[in-house]
């Protein structure tokens, strides 16, 4: 009997033993469709791939079920599941237990996919799925990348939906600060980036055609009714000058924005006047040898790209203007723009306001209304 009680004894405590060693661990586990018998591996990832470390290396079930099991549990930081060119992510504050992944393979890449057991990533997926919808608006994301409450989803938010670009760096910085407060091990790589980002928008100011203060320069272009509009028509009003074209992905993302603060402002006295560099420039002409037709061609397709452009981006201000050339377009080369899209606010006085003012271009325009 004292022999029982002693092995009862010992397989209880050997359970406990057991079940708090698995509390202490993390599993990660989920079922990808159209993802069957493939190999699948689970990173912690930094900011860069030389900082990415590879926990785990599995192979998916027939029906695309995985479980990576992570015995010493999870630290916290930013996790990649990769299956060939496709990967997912989520977001780890150190407490997660068990973690479920869903998704297609083919939909990965939108983001589109779906995160039990860890807060942070729903939370992050939410805003994401809300943006696709047009629930979220660029200035509401913005806000988001700010002021979330949690600094490692604002980091998600401005790493994965904002570019690591100049005209970013204002937002990358403050995004920084925040994530420095957390200790995760990227931090102080963020910090450095979005330092050098302040530094490379600050040089590019200062060597700059245009500064802000300055009078905006004259611009005076043929309009889609063939007739001549000015900028300096627009004085009295605070003008958004937009160079965009019609071939720009980027720039045609951003005009629901442009629209948006238009359809909202326009009463109050704003206004947009864009630019389009869609056309044929002298580097099209060489390549197309000088022959007549084929570069008027090239005009004509040009021209109905940019009138279409307008249209289905329902770009209703009135201020649309092209010389239809290019790259060699005399406005782009007054205000030395070099890539696209490429803004600049203009008060009421004509004067420069702000340079790329696109993530906050509300907040801009209230400034100066």
């Amino acid at each position: 009997m004292q022999n029982f009680r002693i092995i009862y004894l010992f397989l209880l405590f050997a359970g406990i033993f057991v079940a708090c060693g698995a509390m202490n661990g993390t599993s990660v586990s989920g079922k990808i469709q159209n993802a069957g018998d493939m190999s699948i591996f689970l990173d912690k990832v930094g900011l860069s791939t030389t900082s990415n470390v590879r926990l785990a290396a599995e192979k998916t079930s027939a029906d695309g079920s995985f479980t990576f099991s992570l015995p010493e549990g999870i630290q916290k930081g930013i996790y990649r599941i990769t299956l060939g060119a496709k990967s997912l992510e989520f977001i780890s504050d150190g407490s997660e237990k068990d973690v479920v992944i869903t998704g297609d393979l083919n939909t990965l890449q939108n983001m589109d996919y779906k995160v039990t057991g860890s807060k942070l990533t729903e939370k992050f997926l939410a805003v994401v799925q809300g943006f696709v919808r047009k629930d979220i608006d660029l200035t509401r994301l913005t806000e988001l990348a700010e002021k979330e409450a949690d600094p490692m989803v604002s980091f998600m938010i401005a790493s994965r939906m904002f570019t690591f670009r100049e005209e970013f760096a204002e937002l990358h910085q403050k995004v920084a600060a925040r994530v420095k407060a957390t200790g995760v091990d990227f931090a102080a790589e963020y910090e450095t980036i979005a330092s050098s980002l302040m530094k490379q928008a600050a040089r590019r100011m200062a060597t700059s055609k245009i500064q802000l203060g300055m009078d905006a320069p004259e611009i005076a272009l043929e309009g889609v009714d063939g007739k001549i509009k000015k900028l300096s028509d627009y004085k009295g009003k605070v003008v958004l000058i937009d160079f965009w074209a019609s071939w720009c992905g980027p720039c045609r993302k951003a005009n629901p924005h442009v629209v948006e603060i238009y359809n909202k402002y326009k009463a109050k006295g704003f206004d947009v006047f864009s630019v389009s560099l869609d056309g044929v420039d002298n580097r099209t002409r060489a390549s197309l040898q000088g022959d007549a037709n084929q570069i008027q061609q090239n005009l004509d397709r040009s021209k109905e790209r940019w009138l279409g452009a307008i249209a289905q981006d329902n770009l209703s201000w009135n201020g649309h203007v092209s010389d239809l050339k290019k790259w060699d377009s005399t406005a782009a080369a007054t205000y030395g723009v070099s890539s696209i899209p490429k803004t600049f606010l203009v008060d009421k006085n004509g004067k420069i306001a702000a340079i790329d003012p696109r993530y906050n271009l509300e907040e801009e325009v209230l400034k100066h209304l």
